[in-house]
């Protein structure tokens, strides 16, 4: 059996080396904590780092945007003053079209005609309209050859003139018609059998599309033959 002198330094030295493990298994443990407090400093460094560098691009972008919003107010106001040059030169140009519409509705066009015809002719028993076989001038077209009536292409002031031959007792009695109504007429008579001319002129304003044409009132005549003594002329003076 040990005794006490033996048994105290044991004890004290058991102590110790248990002191001593503890210590140990501390400083591992501190070890192991510092590790890994270098290991989180270092993460965190690196991510305040890329935090640092995410912030700059997003500064960039910021920047950017802040260019494009700049560039987008400046086009809208471009815009603006684009929509209103164009108003304004739509305006003007409505005002042009406009004014070349009166200028071309008050522009005089050359209208005018003048026919002969080289035949006689006798209304029996019913007025005859007189037609005229040669055309000496028809600007404008308003003269209808196949029927020689003057049909208004314009509405405006007209006027017209026609002369007939008569002889030989014969009774010259022509009517200047218009739209079917009777206007105007002219007559002649020689009651000794001599050669004379008779005729007529009248200005009348008319409507674009209006007739006027000559007849021969029945029973009467009217001479002529190639040299042409019945004529009818007319042109238009002024547009209304």
């Amino acid at each position: 059996m040990l005794t006490a002198v033996v048994l105290v330094p044991l004890l004290l030295l058991s102590n110790t080396l248990a002191q001593d493990d503890t210590i140990s298994e501390i400083q591992k443990t501190i070890s192991v904590l510092e590790h890994r407090m270098n290991s989180a400093e270092s993460s965190l460094k690196e991510s305040q780092g890329n935090l640092v560098k995410a912030l700059q691009r997003v500064a960039v972008t910021e920047a950017k945007l802040q260019q494009a919003e700049t560039k987008l107010v400046q086009a809208d106001v471009k815009r603006v003053q684009l929509e209103s040059e164009l108003k304004k030169h739509s305006a003007a140009i409505a005002g042009l079209t406009q004014n070349l519409s009166t200028l071309q509705g008050k522009q005089t066009r050359h209208i005018a005609f003048s026919v002969g015809r080289s035949t006689s002719l006798t209304a029996t028993g019913e007025n005859k309209v007189i037609t005229y076989d040669k055309i000496w001038l028809n600007d404008g077209n308003g003269f209808n050859k196949f029927n020689s009536y003057f049909v208004a292409p314009l509405s405006g002031v007209y006027m017209f003139t026609y002369n007939n031959l008569y002889h030989s007792n014969k009774n010259s009695f022509v009517l200047f018609m218009m739209n079917g109504k009777h206007v105007q007429s002219s007559q002649g008579y020689d009651a000794n059998g001599g050669w004379g001319m008779s005729g007529n002129e009248i200005q009348l304003r008319l409507q674009k599309g209006d007739s006027v044409w000559l007849e021969l009132y029945k029973n009467h005549y009217i001479y002529s033959n190639v040299y042409l003594y019945s004529s009818f002329t007319g042109q238009l003076i002024y547009q209304n």
